[in-house]
Protein backbone atom coordinates (compact mmCIF):
# COMPACT_ATOMS: atom_id res chain seq x y z
CA UNK A 1 0.00 0.00 0.00
CA UNK A 2 3.00 2.34 0.55
CA UNK A 3 3.78 2.23 -3.18
CA UNK A 4 0.22 3.32 -3.98
CA UNK A 5 0.79 6.44 -1.88
CA UNK A 6 4.21 7.42 -3.24
CA UNK A 7 3.54 6.80 -6.95
CA UNK A 8 0.62 9.30 -7.26
CA UNK A 9 2.78 11.90 -5.51
CA UNK A 10 5.56 11.39 -8.03
CA UNK A 11 3.03 11.59 -10.87
CA UNK A 12 1.64 14.88 -9.56
CA UNK A 13 5.06 16.54 -9.15
CA UNK A 14 6.28 15.35 -12.55
CA UNK A 15 3.11 16.53 -14.25
CA UNK A 16 3.39 19.95 -12.61
CA UNK A 17 6.85 20.39 -14.16
CA UNK A 18 5.40 19.61 -17.58
CA UNK A 19 2.47 21.91 -16.84
CA UNK A 20 4.88 24.76 -16.29
CA UNK A 21 6.64 24.09 -19.62
CA UNK A 22 3.45 23.62 -21.63
CA UNK A 23 3.06 27.22 -22.76
CA UNK A 24 6.57 27.16 -24.30
CA UNK A 25 5.80 24.23 -26.63
CA UNK A 26 3.62 23.87 -29.70
CA UNK A 27 2.86 20.29 -28.68
CA UNK A 28 3.15 18.45 -25.42
CA UNK A 29 4.28 14.95 -24.43
CA UNK A 30 1.58 12.49 -23.46
CA UNK A 31 2.19 11.45 -19.86
CA UNK A 32 -0.35 10.91 -17.13
CA UNK A 33 -0.95 8.99 -13.95
CA UNK A 34 -4.04 7.43 -12.48
CA UNK A 35 -5.31 5.83 -9.32
CA UNK A 36 -8.39 3.68 -9.00
CA UNK A 37 -10.29 0.90 -7.34
CA UNK A 38 -12.18 -2.14 -8.50
CA UNK A 39 -13.74 -5.47 -7.68
CA UNK A 40 -12.14 -8.72 -8.85
CA UNK A 41 -14.70 -10.71 -10.86
CA UNK A 42 -12.73 -13.97 -10.95
CA UNK A 43 -9.71 -15.64 -9.35
CA UNK A 44 -9.64 -13.70 -6.07
CA UNK A 45 -12.14 -12.02 -3.76
CA UNK A 46 -11.77 -8.59 -2.19
CA UNK A 47 -11.23 -4.95 -3.08
CA UNK A 48 -8.58 -3.84 -5.56
CA UNK A 49 -6.57 -0.60 -5.47
CA UNK A 50 -4.30 0.37 -8.36
CA UNK A 51 -1.96 3.15 -9.43
CA UNK A 52 -0.05 3.63 -12.68
CA UNK A 53 2.24 6.00 -14.57
CA UNK A 54 1.75 6.10 -18.35
CA UNK A 55 3.81 7.49 -21.22
CA UNK A 56 2.69 7.43 -24.86
CA UNK A 57 4.97 7.70 -27.90
CA UNK A 58 3.02 7.82 -31.16
CA UNK A 59 0.53 4.96 -30.64
CA UNK A 60 2.74 3.00 -28.22
CA UNK A 61 1.84 3.11 -24.52
CA UNK A 62 4.34 2.31 -21.74
CA UNK A 63 2.95 1.71 -18.25
CA UNK A 64 4.31 1.15 -14.74
CA UNK A 65 1.54 -0.35 -12.61
CA UNK A 66 1.09 -1.23 -8.95
CA UNK A 67 -1.89 -3.28 -7.78
CA UNK A 68 -3.00 -4.27 -4.27
CA UNK A 69 -5.97 -6.54 -3.53
CA UNK A 70 -7.21 -7.00 0.03
CA UNK A 71 -9.28 -10.13 0.64
CA UNK A 72 -11.58 -10.78 3.57
CA UNK A 73 -14.25 -13.15 4.82
CA UNK A 74 -17.39 -12.39 6.80
CA UNK A 75 -17.61 -13.95 10.24
CA UNK A 76 -20.03 -13.58 13.14
CA UNK A 77 -19.34 -13.03 16.83
CA UNK A 78 -21.89 -14.53 19.22
CA UNK A 79 -23.12 -11.85 21.61
CA UNK A 80 -25.93 -13.95 23.08
CA UNK A 81 -27.28 -17.40 22.16
CA UNK A 82 -29.61 -15.73 19.66
CA UNK A 83 -27.67 -12.55 18.75
CA UNK A 84 -24.69 -12.39 16.40
CA UNK A 85 -22.54 -9.47 15.26
CA UNK A 86 -21.03 -9.75 11.76
CA UNK A 87 -17.48 -8.57 11.10
CA UNK A 88 -14.72 -8.92 8.50
CA UNK A 89 -11.73 -11.21 8.93
CA UNK A 90 -8.45 -10.92 7.02
CA UNK A 91 -8.25 -13.52 4.24
CA UNK A 92 -4.95 -12.41 2.74
CA UNK A 93 -3.80 -10.03 0.04
CA UNK A 94 -2.11 -9.70 -3.33
CA UNK A 95 0.49 -7.13 -4.36
CA UNK A 96 1.66 -6.77 -7.94
CA UNK A 97 4.33 -4.60 -9.57
CA UNK A 98 4.36 -4.67 -13.36
CA UNK A 99 5.63 -3.14 -16.60
CA UNK A 100 3.26 -3.11 -19.57
CA UNK A 101 3.40 -2.19 -23.25
CA UNK A 102 0.43 -1.58 -25.49
CA UNK A 103 -1.44 0.70 -27.86
CA UNK A 104 -3.52 3.78 -27.13
CA UNK A 105 -5.80 5.72 -29.45
CA UNK A 106 -7.07 9.19 -28.48
CA UNK A 107 -9.76 11.15 -30.27
CA UNK A 108 -11.35 14.40 -29.13
CA UNK A 109 -11.98 13.95 -25.40
CA UNK A 110 -11.66 10.19 -24.96
CA UNK A 111 -9.19 7.34 -25.51
CA UNK A 112 -8.99 3.55 -25.72
CA UNK A 113 -5.97 1.45 -24.77
CA UNK A 114 -4.93 -2.17 -24.39
CA UNK A 115 -1.69 -3.38 -22.78
CA UNK A 116 0.13 -6.49 -21.53
CA UNK A 117 3.47 -7.13 -19.87
CA UNK A 118 5.35 -8.86 -17.05
CA UNK A 119 4.91 -8.63 -13.29
CA UNK A 120 6.27 -9.66 -9.92
CA UNK A 121 3.50 -10.89 -7.60
CA UNK A 122 3.26 -11.60 -3.88
CA UNK A 123 0.15 -13.57 -2.84
CA UNK A 124 -0.68 -14.17 0.84
CA UNK A 125 -3.54 -16.51 1.76
CA UNK A 126 -4.88 -16.46 5.33
CA UNK A 127 -7.14 -19.16 6.76
CA UNK A 128 -8.26 -20.29 10.20
CA UNK A 129 -8.61 -23.67 11.90
CA UNK A 130 -10.03 -23.85 15.44
CA UNK A 131 -9.61 -20.05 15.70
CA UNK A 132 -5.89 -20.37 14.89
CA UNK A 133 -4.65 -18.14 12.07
CA UNK A 134 -2.52 -19.72 9.33
CA UNK A 135 -0.75 -17.99 6.47
CA UNK A 136 0.63 -19.16 3.13
CA UNK A 137 2.78 -16.93 0.91
CA UNK A 138 3.61 -17.32 -2.78
CA UNK A 139 6.06 -15.25 -4.88
CA UNK A 140 5.75 -15.69 -8.64
CA UNK A 141 5.91 -14.00 -12.04
CA UNK A 142 2.85 -13.19 -14.13
CA UNK A 143 1.50 -11.74 -17.35
CA UNK A 144 -0.53 -8.62 -16.46
CA UNK A 145 -3.00 -7.07 -18.87
CA UNK A 146 -5.46 -4.20 -18.94
CA UNK A 147 -7.95 -2.34 -21.14
CA UNK A 148 -8.92 1.28 -20.46
CA UNK A 149 -11.52 3.77 -21.62
CA UNK A 150 -10.80 7.34 -20.48
CA UNK A 151 -12.52 10.70 -20.81
CA UNK A 152 -10.64 14.01 -20.53
CA UNK A 153 -10.94 17.58 -21.78
CA UNK A 154 -11.09 17.81 -25.57
CA UNK A 155 -9.19 21.10 -25.88
CA UNK A 156 -6.81 23.29 -23.89
CA UNK A 157 -8.52 24.93 -20.96
CA UNK A 158 -7.51 26.47 -17.67
CA UNK A 159 -6.68 23.93 -15.02
CA UNK A 160 -9.54 23.65 -12.53
CA UNK A 161 -8.38 23.27 -8.94
CA UNK A 162 -10.66 20.79 -7.16
CA UNK A 163 -12.56 20.58 -10.49
CA UNK A 164 -14.09 24.00 -9.68
CA UNK A 165 -11.58 26.86 -9.51
CA UNK A 166 -9.90 27.87 -12.83
CA UNK A 167 -6.24 28.87 -12.50
CA UNK A 168 -3.53 29.98 -14.93
CA UNK A 169 -3.59 30.01 -18.71
CA UNK A 170 -5.25 27.40 -21.00
CA UNK A 171 -3.18 24.21 -20.79
CA UNK A 172 -3.13 20.57 -21.84
CA UNK A 173 -2.73 19.54 -18.20
CA UNK A 174 -5.94 18.22 -16.65
CA UNK A 175 -8.04 15.49 -15.07
CA UNK A 176 -9.46 12.27 -16.51
CA UNK A 177 -11.75 9.47 -15.42
CA UNK A 178 -12.76 6.16 -16.90
CA UNK A 179 -13.06 2.40 -16.60
CA UNK A 180 -10.40 -0.31 -16.40
CA UNK A 181 -10.62 -4.05 -17.08
CA UNK A 182 -7.44 -5.63 -15.75
CA UNK A 183 -5.96 -8.86 -14.53
CA UNK A 184 -3.01 -11.21 -14.43
CA UNK A 185 -2.36 -14.64 -15.98
CA UNK A 186 -0.20 -16.50 -13.49
CA UNK A 187 -0.10 -19.09 -10.72
CA UNK A 188 -2.97 -17.18 -9.11
CA UNK A 189 -4.78 -15.62 -12.08
CA UNK A 190 -7.48 -13.00 -11.62
CA UNK A 191 -9.53 -10.42 -13.51
CA UNK A 192 -11.17 -7.26 -12.18
CA UNK A 193 -13.31 -4.32 -13.27
CA UNK A 194 -13.04 -0.85 -11.80
CA UNK A 195 -12.88 2.94 -12.16
CA UNK A 196 -9.80 5.14 -12.53
CA UNK A 197 -9.14 8.85 -12.00
CA UNK A 198 -6.15 10.47 -13.68
CA UNK A 199 -4.06 13.63 -13.83
CA UNK A 200 -1.64 14.76 -16.52
CA UNK A 201 -1.29 15.36 -20.26
CA UNK A 202 -3.65 12.98 -22.04
CA UNK A 203 -3.12 13.89 -25.73
CA UNK A 204 -1.28 16.30 -28.00
CA UNK A 205 -3.17 19.59 -28.14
Amino acid sequence: MKQLITLPGFIFLFSLSLFGQDSLKKTNPIIFGDIGFGIPVSGIDGIQFNSSLNYQYKKSLFTLRIVAVQSFTVAAAELTPITFFPYFKDAGHLTEESILYGWRFAQDGHSYSISAGISDNDRVIVYYTNKIKHQLEYRYAGLPFEMNVLWFKARKQKYHLYYLIPVGKPTAFGHSFGFKLSGNISQHSYMSLGMVFGLGLHKEY
